[in-house]
């Protein structure tokens, strides 16, 4: 047995409170909204409890039977921090471990601004370079004491890739950031020297740029100053 529709009399948009006209619904007074009154809960109810229409079920099973094709879009994670002046970032897959600032012991007959010598780290000597010498990135000035608190100290950072260990040491520490392929754009034309050849485009991390550094180009110049 097909069940007969029902006319809704929509009350609510004629006289109610979702109505354009002057004419109002005198039970406005008493229950005060439409979401009060009894014939806006029995319009509701059978909305809720009437027999959904054979086409309609069927339409939803075929939607529902759809393979699902989902857009695979490559989630990267960089490891964010700044060199000097320059905010800059590496895979975060490279980066072993984040330790205090150590003393650099310079190594004997050598006067490289790159190579700054080695470092302990955890009983073992480490080879330590510096990332803003390699980018031509000039030292950022000394700030205040006012300014100081604004800034996380000095920390080395130690990067592992292809079985190869460098320590770099770092101005400020980041953290995490996770990006799509589509997120990198392009370098600024104003970008060039060292800088443009070793950073593989910009990312925007909250309200600041980051030159995403091409990892395989960096340690090839590392290996070049040992």
């Amino acid at each position: 047995m097909v069940e007969q529709p029902i006319t809704i009399d929509d009350c609510w948009n004629r006289i109610g409170v979702w109505s354009v006209n002057k004419e109002r619904c005198p039970e406005l007074g008493r229950v005060m909204h439409c979401r009060n009154c009894s014939v806006y809960a029995a319009a509701g109810r059978y909305l809720l409890d009437r027999q959904v229409p054979e086409n309609y079920v069927k339409e939803w099973t075929s939607v529902f039977a759809r393979v699902k094709v989902e857009k695979q879009e490559n989630i990267n994670s960089a490891f964010v921090f700044r060199a000097g002046g320059e905010w800059l970032a590496l895979p975060a897959k490279l980066i072993q471990e984040v330790v205090d600032m150590g003393v650099i012991h310079s190594l004997p007959h050598r006067n490289s601004t790159i190579l700054r010598g080695v470092v302990n780290i955890r009983g073992k000597l480490e080879l330590c370079f510096s990332i803003g010498a390699i980018l031509g990135i000039e030292r950022l000035e000394k700030m205040g004491k006012e300014d100081e608190k604004y800034i996380s100290p000095p920390r080395l950072v130690v990067a592992e890739r292809d079985g190869e260990r460098v320590v770099f040491p770092v101005s400020e520490i980041y953290g995490s950031f996770r990006y799509a392929e589509g997120m990198l754009q392009p370098l600024p034309v104003t970008v060039s020297g060292s800088r443009a050849a070793f950073t593989r485009g910009i990312l925007c991390v909250e309200n600041f740029d980051v030159g995403l550094l091409d990892d395989a180009l960096l340690y090839e110049a590392l290996k070049r100053n040992v």
